[in-house]
């Protein structure tokens, strides 16, 4: 059985983390802006048309933020659609997000951000 020990050691052999820059928008008008090192991008399959109530276009991909970096105090924070995640040179808009592998990481489906 995973567990929450278990599922962070995990991350640790996790390949090609990236520095990322979480930009939150919640609801008030201020966003909250997270700095999360150990972040990492995911390939979806070209055969999904649709990831769970989100039909796909085929051009998204999932990056996973460690729970434990958005939230080192327990803040609470969630990442929600709209919110906005900076890799590199990047700029990635959130498409939906849900907390996996025993609440301890942020999936993310995301989309280049089209300036």
């Amino acid at each position: 059985m995973l567990n929450r020990l278990i599922a962070k050691s995990l991350m640790t052999i996790v390949p090609e983390k990236v520095r990322a820059t979480v930009t939150l928008m919640p609801d008030s008008l201020s966003p909250t802006t997270v700095q999360v090192f150990n972040a990492w991008l995911k390939p979806m399959s070209v055969k999904l048309a649709a990831y769970g109530a989100l039909n796909l276009q085929g051009d998204e991909t999932l990056l996973k933020v460690s729970d434990s970096e958005l939230n080192p105090a327990g803040n609470g924070r969630e990442i929600r659609a709209r919110d906005r995640i900076v890799v590199g040179t990047t700029t990635y808009v959130v498409l939906a997000a849900t907390l996996k592998t025993v609440r301890t990481v942020w999936e993310c489906v995301v989309r280049k951000e089209m300036v």
